[in-house]
């Protein structure tokens, strides 16, 4: 079984970074406890909705400038992250894409949000100026010019998630209790004990 979050080529992945975004007892789970869950149906669902050739057509609609690259791969040693760009548009600056298949509310996004800003970091250190990045959830684009904070923002994300990661204790969250309770992680959760 391949896990729906892992540690690609020695590098964290950005959906660890996502996930620690969510909430960072996830990524601790992952390393220490060795716990992963199974891709929900809706995870499975969108991942099929969301290929190459949907991905295609949301650049179409979104008029996206010309050359149009999907699923392009990023990597940097340097930051120790690595992931798969959804789209990546444009000789430079470029525009990025981050498709999530089916919509959520824009204000319950931030991990998705800090997702789409590691991407643009790692273009940004890889090709080339980020000009824009789009969340593209269930139909809806939320553009987002790229900022020096943002992309500041992004860092911080990525040091906060090193932290966890080295650290045998788990980390403290305050989560909403509401949160807590849909959560796949519960049971082994060492703050639910």
């Amino acid at each position: 079984m391949r896990s729906y979050s892992r540690v690609l080529g020695g590098c964290t992945s950005v959906t660890e970074v996502k996930e620690y975004v969510y909430c960072p007892v996830i990524p601790w789970i992952h390393k220490y406890l060795g716990y992963h869950t199974r891709p929900t149906p809706s995870m499975e669902s969108g991942k099929e909705k969301a290929d190459a050739s949907y991905k295609s057509r949301v650049a179409e609609e979104l008029g996206l400038p010309r050359p149009v690259r999907v699923e392009v791969p990023v990597k940097d040693c340097s930051l120790g992250v690595s992931g798969v760009v959804d789209i990546i548009a444009g000789k430079g600056p470029y525009t990025i894409v981050e498709v999530k298949a089916f919509p959520r509310r824009i204000e319950r996004a931030r991990h998705f949000k800090t997702q789409l800003m590691v991407y643009a970091l790692l273009v940004w250190r890889n090709m080339g100026p980020v000009r824009e990045a789009i969340l593209y959830m269930g139909g809806k684009a939320h553009r987002y010019r790229v900022t020096s904070r943002d992309l500041e923002a992004a860092r911080r994300a990525l040091r906060g998630l090193q932290k966890v990661l080295e650290s045998e204790e788990p980390p403290r969250a305050r989560q909403n209790p509401a949160k807590c309770s849909y959560c796949w992680y519960r049971r082994v959760c060492p703050l639910q004990a």
